[in-house]
């Protein structure tokens, strides 16, 4: 199977999360593991320190906060830019959150840094509905594009270490 010129990147960058932030979500994962172990093991070899309704209240939460910290480890220490002749597409995670956009929908491209008073940030409820941020922790340059979609102009920030080289890229493609 071949593929046709229009899918191979002509720029792709994979950001990774800083080293601090692994290190968190590790003690974080840790300590909460590490509760969950000590209360079943006392389960076992002593008196119980919680019986009843409230041990399964107590599993059940610990057990959620587990999965919760791998998803989010899963979800915000990778993120993914890959620019086409035909769109560029941005993905965050392992698990693929991702948004393409189709070149004829940008009408500007510029750098920046990222402002979460003016881009937002992700999961800000006071950002703008028509301003989004694809932010990887610890890089705060960027560019920022300008859609105009048949509903309103939309401006979206993405992180990048080689924004200026993502600028070039996209300036070719605009139409």
């Amino acid at each position: 199977m071949t593929s046709s010129s229009s899918d191979q990147p002509l720029f792709t960058e994979n950001l990774r999360a800083p080293g601090w932030m692994f290190a968190f979500l590790g003690l974080m994962l840790g300590a909460v593991s590490g509760g969950l172990t000590a209360v079943g093991i006392r389960g076992f070899t002593d008196d119980p320190l919680i019986s009843g309704g409230e041990s399964l209240i107590f599993y059940v939460s610990f057990t959620i906060a587990i999965v919760g910290i791998v998803y989010v480890m899963l979800n915000s220490t990778l993120m993914e830019t890959k620019a086409t002749a035909d769109d560029m597409t941005v993905r965050l995670g392992v698990l693929g959150t991702q948004r393409t956009f189709d070149w004829n929908n940008i009408t500007a491209i510029r750098t920046a840094n990222h402002n979460i008073a003016r881009h937002g940030g992700r999961g800000n409820p006071f950002a703008p509905s028509t301003r989004r941020s694809w932010t990887m922790y610890g890089v705060r340059s960027g560019v920022e594009i300008q859609l105009s979609d048949s509903h309103d102009n939309q401006i979206i920030f993405i992180s990048s270490s080689n924004s200026d080289e993502l600028v070039a890229v996209a300036e070719r493609h605009i139409a």
